[in-house]
């Protein structure tokens, strides 16, 4: 974990929250891990009232769980969160998608193009990959007008990330095609953008989003409930 100083921060709750949430979606916190004040606060030194305000955002996101006489943990993930997260995501994201086409620069598409194409070179990255995939997503998210949907599709895209980071395939060689085929759908994404066609923006992104659940509902889980 990278250190963080947290006791000159104006935003300790949000900094306790970020740090908290990137440490449950990559897995170094797993599913049932008490969260206590206490340890947090020697770990991070800083008083537990951050803590604790971060902890209840975390509970209001689905990332963690009060339990009576435990207090804070790491909400369990269910493969079946995959069903409801992504129905969400394909109700939301090609519309979200379409209302963005004429606000993205020009060079943030050609940006997330070049990382696309390092991908395709190297398909065993599997971080390298989710930073691409983020940098489409986010891309996608950022120019939005409607502030209620970009922070309803930014909770559901750390929950994807989680499931994602989650997920072991049969082999290398299966999680490489997987992150070549997902790559290339990105890069169709991407072709739209520059076109500035909307209707082929909706529909790309609507197609990837189907696949990538499907991609993950194959995929085993590990210290994840089935």
């Amino acid at each position: 974990m990278t250190s963080m100083d947290f006791s000159s921060s104006p935003s300790l709750k949000q900094l306790v929250y970020d740090n908290l949430k990137e440490r449950i979606i990559n897995g170094e916190l797993k599913p049932g891990t008490r969260l206590r004040e206490e340890d947090l606060s020697t770990e991070m030194n800083i008083s537990r009232a951050p803590i604790r305000e971060a902890l209840n955002m975390l509970e209001r996101d689905g990332f963690t769980m009060i339990v009576p006489r435990k207090g804070a943990i790491v909400a369990e993930v269910m493969k079946e969160d995959i069903k409801y997260i992504w129905e969400m995501r394909a109700l939301l994201e090609p519309y979200a998608a379409k209302e963005s086409v004429k606000s993205i620069p020009p060079e943030k598409i050609a940006e997330a193009k070049n990382k696309l194409f390092i991908v395709l070179e190297h398909p065993e990255d599997m971080a390298q990959y989710v930073n691409s995939d983020l940098e489409v997503h986010e891309m996608l998210v950022d120019y939005l007008e409607n502030r209620f949907l970009k922070s309803t599709l930014q909770n559901m895209k750390a929950h994807s990330l989680r499931l994602r980071w989650a997920a072991e395939y049969d082999n290398e060689d299966t999680q490489a095609a997987i992150i070549e085929d997902a790559t290339r759908e990105h890069l169709e994404i991407i072709y739209a953008l520059e076109k500035q066609d909307e209707d082929e923006v909706y529909e790309a992104v609507k197609k990837h989003v189907k696949n990538s659940a499907e991609r993950l509902i194959g995929a085993n889980y590990v210290n994840y409930n089935q």
